[in-house]
């Protein structure tokens, strides 16, 4: 159980890393004086922010806590919940790919995408294995 409980903590922590990983990606034609900006109004929309910064960050934190620090089957069913959300995202995002290509992001959007399927596939088992252990 503990090798689980370490390998989901790792996946967790490869979609943070994921997650900077896409960030920096997006932010490299700055260094060749590109323009990167989405709107040219100047507002930023703040629940989208919000939203972002859940999915980007509190949600992975989330799991990994619950990889990490939950006992019974409580922690499992919240930890597989968030990887669900994760790999749901990650997929979805994914297909984005094919509706607005970004040369930039064809190697990263894969990887997170499968480390999402792997991350919710190794919380269902490991929400199938609590009573067997």
């Amino acid at each position: 159980m503990e090798k689980a409980r370490l390998r989901t903590a790792f996946l967790w922590a490869a979609i943070m890393a994921g997650f900077a990983i896409h960030c920096i990606a997006d932010l490299m034609p700055l260094f060749w004086n590109a323009d990167i900006a989405i709107s040219d109004t100047g507002n930023t929309p703040a629940g989208m922010l919000i939203f972002m910064m859940t999915l980007s960050y509190l949600l992975p934190v989330a799991g990994l806590l619950c990889a990490l620090y939950a006992k019974g089957r409580a922690g499992l069913i919240a930890g597989f919940i968030l990887s669900c959300i994760i790999g749901l995202f990650c997929l979805l995002h994914l297909a984005e790919l094919f509706t607005s290509f970004n040369p930039v992001q064809t190697v990263i959007l894969p990887v997170m995408a499968v480390v999402g399927i792997l991350l919710a596939a190794d919380s269902y088992k490991a929400l199938k294995n609590i009573g067997k252990e």
